[in-house]
């Protein structure tokens, strides 16, 4: 009885997360933010984190570049190249955001 009352829990911790994420977009689009944006861009860099940071700093350039405010938005980040040694590391980043029209 006990594993069915933690589950159900669990779900309904799901289902409200879940209709946080989906409210996110609205809720900027409220603030003036209603022209969706996105673009994708590749970094790279001599450690993990340079590399990451390359790449989300270039997708939000692209964006940027349009010249409108935009709010922070989502990356979404795949590294696509490690040499065998580590001493590069290869990302593309899609960064999508709401902007100002």
């Amino acid at each position: 009885m006990r594993k069915s009352t933690w589950l159900r829990r669990l779900g309904l911790v799901s289902a409200a997360v879940a209709l946080g994420l989906a409210s996110t977009p609205v809720a900027a689009h409220a603030d003036g933010y209603d022209t969706p944006r996105s673009a994708t861009a590749v970094g790279a860099g001599n450690t993990y984190a340079a590399g990451l940071a390359a790449a989300e700093q270039r997708a939000r350039a692209a964006v940027l570049a349009v010249g409108h405010d935009c709010a922070p938005g989502r990356y979404y980040t795949l590294l696509t190249y490690m040499s065998p040694g580590g001493g590069t590391w290869v990302f593309r980043s899609t960064h999508d955001t709401m902007c100002v029209d």
